[in-house]
């Protein structure tokens, strides 16, 4: 389906409000699309935090080429979105968020809680463009996707599809969660439980907590920037992937990687907040 121009500005910013009330982000991470015509949509733009977000904010891009209007840039995952419009002519609306359980269940890359998984790759790249293409592609009758320690890729043929499918993916994540680990909550005591470091098991994690942190310090000492709530969130998240990846002998992000990702966050886009 398609939206007119002017409603489908108006949905987006409605999105990212409501996906930081629900818990499904913290910040800018993840974005937030809707289908214009045969080829363009409407997407959140880079970096930008979606409680400011207002109707111009948003970028009209062109699914063929990822060209885009203005001089506002685009979220860096645009590509991602034009590959599911491409595939699924009936698609109208998708959002890419990093929510908490169906992030953690990503980590060992396999098809579970009703999603398809797509394998790994930096964000914004085109490996992960491409991953996400295949799995599209392989997985015709799926309209949720588990992206590869980054969160996940739901495909709503509107508003409130794409809202419906998130919400039961995190209720069926979580149930695959506690099924497999019990009841391990407080995560982040557990990990301290483990071991003197946390390493990045995720993408949002090493962005804006770096390739590790020490578990000698506590919560208040590690989120110590403007944005406390969103890192302990992100911290929770990654001490409940550590517990995980201890289960299923998975390895951390690779220290190159969640470097580079370092890196990127704090001279591009913690600049654009």
């Amino acid at each position: 389906m398609y939206y007119e121009e002017s409603k489908a500005r108006e949905l987006v910013v409605a999105a990212g409000l409501k996906l930081v009330e629900e818990g499904l982000i913290a910040r800018t991470w993840g974005n937030i699309s809707a289908r214009i015509s045969d080829d363009e949509f409407i997407i959140t733009p880079s970096g930008r935090a979606y409680e400011d977000l207002k109707p111009e904010d948003l970028v009209k891009v062109k699914m063929d080429d990822l060209s885009y209007d203005g001089n506002i840039k685009p979220s860096s995952e645009k590509g991602i979105h034009a590959v599911a419009y491409i595939l699924r002519k009936e698609l109208g609306f998708i959002i890419h968020t990093h929510q908490f359980y169906a992030t953690v269940i990503g980590l060992d890359g396999k098809d579970k809680a009703g999603a398809a998984c797509a394998g790994y790759g930096l964000p914004g790249t085109d490996k992960l463009k491409d991953n996400v293409m295949q799995a599209i592609s392989k997985h015709p009758s799926y309209s949720a996707f588990l992206l590869q320690r980054h969160g996940a890729l739901l495909l709503g043929k509107d508003f409130d599809d794409a809202f419906k499918l998130a919400s039961l993916l995190e209720n069926e994540a979580r149930i695959v969660f506690e099924t497999e680990l019990g009841n391990v909550k407080p995560y982040f005591e557990a990990c301290k439980k483990m071991g003197t470091s946390l390493p990045a098991y995720i993408d949002d994690f090493a962005q804006i907590l770096g390739p590790s942190v020490s578990l000698k310090k506590e919560k208040d000492e590690i989120c110590v920037g403007e944005d406390r709530e969103a890192e302990e969130m992100i911290l929770d998240k990654n001490c409940a992937c550590m517990l995980y990846a201890k289960e299923k002998h998975i390895r951390p992000l690779g220290f190159a990687d969640a470097n580079i990702q370092r890196l990127v966050y704090k001279t591009k886009y913690s600049k654009l907040k």
